[in-house]
Order: structure tokens, then sequence, then C-alpha cells
């Protein structure tokens, strides 16, 4: 009987150039918001430190953390017909 390799790595998030999919948010908020003021190179070095505050805030909770966040303040909406209001906080009397 062959051994079947197993990746390691099938589980892990997309990467874009440095760094993972869930990480360009914050990069692309402050460099938004840099264009917008017309300080591109400062907001080049916050969002430097915006990603690394975002990934240092990530790796010490559970995984979806930030979607879990997102549902409990209504910014994230559900796709199910059954999905329960975020604003109800108790589901029973």
């Amino acid at each position: 009987m062959q051994s079947v390799p197993i990746p390691r790595d099938i589980d892990e998030p997309v990467t874009l150039l440095l760094w993972r999919a869930d990480e360009f948010v914050p990069f692309f908020v402050v460099i938004a918001f840099g264009m917008l003021l017309g300080q591109l190179l400062p907001s080049l070095l916050l969002s430097w430190f915006a990603v690394r505050g975002y990934r240092r805030f990530r790796d010490h909770r559970p995984d979806g953390i930030v979607l879990d966040a997102l549902y409990w303040y209504g910014i994230r909406p559900g796709k199910g017909k059954s999905y329960p209001n975020p604003w109800i906080r108790t589901f029973f009397p």
C-alpha cells in the first residue's frame, strides 16, 4: 500500500504578496484615507502599523472573531433566510 501525501497548508487562507487576504482590509482603508487627504507616504507607514496591529489582534483570538464582531454590531448581514437578527440579544423571554 502506498502512502498518500497530505498537504499541510490546505486550510490556510489566501495569501496576496506578503499578507493574508484579510490583512489587506486595514492596509487599503488607511491607504485610501491617505490618498483622500493627500498624504500617501505617511499613510504607507500608518498602514504598516495598522496591519501589524490587526495581526496581533487576530493571532490571540479564535478564528472568525472579526466576522463575529461584524455580525454582533449589525454590519455583516446574513445570507440565509433563518439568520437571526443581530440586534436581538436574547431569544427567550
